[in-house]
């Protein structure tokens, strides 16, 4: 959901600037230079065949660290004021609301995939920020995802 939204701002960013690039593709994007890395290679990873790649699988192939790296603070004054719009339930447009809890789901996604341990970890606060940055985004998400989720049960057996 993060991934979707923050994209969609960056297709009305292009809109409103009358470019018909796509973002990923706008060199007058101030991304830095690892982030135009993981776009190439996003966009090799996506491709195929020769022919044209769908805009939606390179978009696809972008790593959650991208997204993450998207809501640092180096793009507070480029970046943020456009991708804010896709928090419309935060209750203010700082972006340290938003880029403190995506660091640490980040961290814990990292971990959880290079088989570390977890057992020492607050899980109870990653639970509430993936519920709050869910509801910044949508909060018919947010209420849909609580109720599928089984965080709380597993939360409640352990030892």
């Amino acid at each position: 959901m993060l991934r979707n939204a923050l994209d969609q701002r960056f297709v009305l960013r292009q809109q409103r600037r009358n470019s018909q690039r796509e973002w990923f593709d706008d060199p007058a994007l101030p991304l830095a230079p690892k982030a135009r890395t993981d776009i190439r290679e996003a966009r090799r990873r996506a491709s195929t065949t020769g022919a044209a790649t769908p805009r939606g699988k390179i978009i696809a192939e972008l790593s959650f660290g991208f997204w993450r790296f998207l809501l640092a603070r180096q793009y507070q004054t480029t970046l943020w004021p456009d991708l804010a719009r896709a928090f419309p339930n935060a209750p203010r447009r700082a972006l340290t609301l938003v880029e403190d809890p995506v660091k640490r789901l980040h961290k814990l996604r990292n971990r959880i995939a290079h088989h570390e341990g977890i057992w020492d970890q607050n899980l109870a606060g990653r639970r509430d920020d993936m519920h709050n940055l869910l509801a910044y985004l949508g909060r018919d998400a947010a209420a849909w995802v609580a109720s599928a989720s089984r965080i709380d049960i597993v939360l409640s057996q352990r030892p």
